[in-house]
């Protein structure tokens, strides 16, 4: 294949090792969104001419949308304010605010949304001027809600920006490691394959602990997870 023939695949730049690639399945899944919803939010322009809220870093790769690590967090922000009941054009109007204020492509990953949440998208709410953003904003319980979620991300001290997600106790989700599929936590194992070895065991997480040198509770958090958000299942 011709190497512009390459670059065409992709809308914002070429994937690369430590920025994570994700199907919108995936995404779907660890943030515990519905799958239609997120393919909505990256899908091209319809009749309407109305653009995708997130473009995606990736664009298509081999006849699927492709996403970042930070495309994703986007998402998981996103999702929180649809499910408060943010419409769809407020939260569109809000995150190209805050990529102005924020000055980043990612605003929704930025570590300001954490650490003073509820002071910058006050400050949104008045710029877009929208009612409902403002009243969501001003309750405490949503930030009580989203923060929850956020404390499980680090961010860089240099950019503030999200650089990984605990997404549950004992797994981790770094894009710098295993192109960003779930790993259990200080191991850099994916849980995906701790998982598998375990059915294939016989459920016996004894061996499974001894293969790989990892606790047996290492092995139970990553099979609990795939359970939950993977693809793995008993037979």
């Amino acid at each position: 294949m011709e190497v512009d023939a390459i670059m065409i695949r992709f809308t914002r730049q070429l994937p690369t090792l430590d920025s994570g690639v994700y199907r919108l399945a995936d995404v779907a899944r660890y943030t515990e969104l519905h799958a239609n919803r997120v393919r909505s939010w990256f899908k091209q322009p319809q009749a309407d001419n109305k653009a995708p809220l997130f473009y995606g870093d990736y664009g298509i790769i081999e006849h699927q949308t492709a996403v970042s690590f930070l495309d994703m967090i986007d998402v998981l922000v996103a999702g929180q304010f649809r499910n408060e009941g943010v419409s769809l054009g407020v939260v569109r109007k809000a995150y190209a605010s805050l990529q102005k204020r924020l000055a980043c492509d990612h605003p929704f990953c930025h570590q300001d949304l954490y650490t003073d949440g509820r002071t910058i998208f006050v400050l949104v709410a008045s710029e877009i001027g929208d009612k409902t953003l403002s009243e969501i904003v001003t309750r405490q319980q949503f930030f009580m809600q989203i923060k929850d979620q956020l404390m499980r991300i680090d961010y860089g001290k240099a950019t503030r920006i999200a650089e990984k997600w605990r997404i549950v106790d004992g797994v981790v989700i770094d894009p710098r490691i295993c192109t960003g599929k779930p790993v259990v936590e200080s191991t850099g194992i994916t849980t995906f394959v701790i998982s598998n070895c375990y059915f294939a065991n016989q459920e016996d997480a004894a061996i499974v602990s001894e293969l790989f040198n990892i606790s047996e509770s290492h092995v139970l958090s990553a099979v609990n997870f795939e359970q939950v958000y993977g693809r793995t299942r008993a037979a």
